[in-house]
């Protein structure tokens, strides 16, 4: 057996003091209880929402399935839970086992007695091959670029590939905590601090006080670590979902390292299903403490390619559409200012849609009134009323102005992609201005608030209907016919969807009216 999470110094991180230590899977835990971290030095950008889920539920299951409930003290603690964890075999916490009946970390054991009787192959030859991240293009991210590969490298994309990956064609089957096999893993969630530790120390938190609402679902002291049990890869041998502890670490892919000739080796197999049995009427919703719950259908959030937009996160964070996660709702512990954090590696069909990270700020005054049910609610609907007038203020008076501007007079004579840009560029505008505006006007009254919002809707449409004019190609001919029925179109519309913005009361409501 070769390199032990357990003891040998394999990850090195970054500490408060700047310097740059190698730390034990024991040592890291026991670090992020103290929240001693600043970074991991080799772990990319879409691998940190694996390895921190990863960290949390290892963490959460340890605490209380063997540490009896307390959190251990120090770093030889944390690896006596971790051995028992893994039903007293070291080998599960070793990345190489020579051994293939005894599993290896985040490796089942191979029933077929060799790699090569069980059909695996040797065709992985970088990290960065084996993890979710597809790009199209090498210029997004480039392919094969750790040339020298640590084992903490292999580790971190070991992780994310089998918590977080999906379907990826026949035999190459996905986790269960998403929305079918096409779908994503979302985080979405509450944080105290952005350090590495204050956020793992609130989400186990989280994890634990929440672990008995999970139980008519889920075994309490069920499989922990799924890679300790034999796998053939057949429909027959998975694991039935509710024989498993409610926050087990899963694997989806057939996996085995080998050491040759002082390298690692990485040797893959196909599979005839999942890992985890579980029905397809379950939709991803699998008590995941991270993932928003549609309401309407009960299914897991599959984040599209446009991420975590104002729209769609007021609707997670005020429960319109979706019902928010357990790491989404507020605790005893939260004092102060606080961060709305979310975050998805978005997968498509032979691509990457994104790596989507949003991180909202909410002043202590603002989380005060979020704590309370009818105050959020009341927020929650200015929030919703305010992302409508934005659809509607894009409707009404941006998309026929300037499709007016663009017509030479006649919006007829153009198609709405035309207009697109500036439409765009108006809710890219309105996004980045949401979620503040919307905590300033929590102490508001209903009008004070609606003439905030609409004076700050009616500069941002401003801005875009002049840049329109400035840079949008016209006929000569038509040239002022065009701009003066725009300008009409676009004054009068505002005047009726914006109407608050021009009332008598309003200083700023004739700042930039010519």
């Amino acid at each position: 057996m070769e390199h032990s999470l357990l003891d040998d110094l394999i990850f090195r991180i970054r500490l408060p003091d700047g310097t740059v230590q190698g730390h034990s899977l024991p040592q890291i835990l026991h670090r992020l209880t103290e929240d001693d971290i600043l970074s991991f030095e080799a772990l990319q950008a879409h691998q940190q929402q694996a390895w921190h889920s990863f960290l949390v539920q290892l963490a959460a299951m340890a605490v209380d399935r063997e540490a009896g409930g307390t959190v251990p003290s120090d770093a030889a603690e944390w690896r006596e839970a971790l051995v028992e964890l893994a039903e007293g075999d070291e080998a599960a916490w070793h990345l190489v086992v020579a051994d293939v009946s005894r599993p290896a970390f985040l490796q089942s054991p191979v029933p077929e007695g060799t790699l090569d009787e069980a059909g695996y192959k040797a065709d992985v030859p970088m990290p960065d091959q084996l993890d979710v991240l597809i790009t199209s293009k090498s210029h997004d991210v480039k392919a094969r670029r750790i040339r020298h590969p640590r084992p903490e490298h292999w580790i971190y994309a070991l992780v994310t590939l089998q918590t977080m990956e999906g379907f990826l064609g026949r035999g190459n089957y996905g986790i269960v905590r998403m929305n079918g096999g096409f779908g994503n893993r979302p985080l979405v969630g509450l944080a105290n601090g952005l350090s590495w530790g204050a956020r793992f120390q609130r989400d186990v938190d989280v994890l634990r006080s929440e672990r008995g609402n999970l139980a008519d679902r889920y075994t309490r002291n069920g499989r922990a670590l799924l890679w300790t049990a034999p796998w053939d890869g057949v429909k027959a041998s998975a694991i039935p979902l509710e024989d498993c502890d409610p926050y087990f670490l899963e694997i989806c892919r057939r996996i085995r390292f080998q050491q040759e000739d002082g390298d690692l080796v990485c040797w893959r197999a196909n599979t005839k299903g999942q890992r985890v049995d579980a029905p397809d009427s379950l939709n991803g919703d699998t008590g995941d403490p991270w993932t928003p719950i549609e309401k309407s259908g009960g299914k897991a959030l599959t984040l599209p390619g446009e991420g975590f937009t104002y729209d769609r996160l007021q609707e997670i964070v005020f429960e319109g559409e979706y019902a928010r996660p357990p790491a989404l709702q507020f605790r005893n512990s939260d004092e102060g200012h606080v961060y709305l954090v979310a975050r998805a590696l978005v997968r498509g069909q032979g691509k990457t849609e994104g790596l989507h990270h949003r991180i909202v700020p909410v002043p202590a005054s603002t989380a005060g009134w979020l704590r309370e049910k009818s105050r959020r609610e009341q927020v929650g609907q200015r929030a919703r009323d305010r992302a409508e007038l934005v659809q509607e203020t894009q409707r009404s008076v941006l998309y026929p102005a300037i499709g007016t501007l663009l017509g030479g007079g006649d919006i007829d004579a153009i198609d709405f992609d035309d207009v697109a840009p500036w439409l765009d560029a108006f809710d890219r505008a309105v996004d980045a201005r949401f979620f503040e505006a919307l905590w300033a006007s929590v102490e508001m009254s209903d009008a004070e608030a609606l003439e905030h919002w609409q004076t700050l809707l009616w500069e941002e449409a401003q801005n875009q209907f002049e840049d329109a004019e400035d840079h949008a190609p016209s006929s000569s001919t038509r040239y002022w016919r065009a701009r003066s029925s725009a300008r009409s179109i676009f004054h009068g519309a505002a005047r009726n969807t914006l109407s608050y913005a021009f009332s008598d009361s309003n200083p700023t409501s004739h700042a930039k009216t010519t």
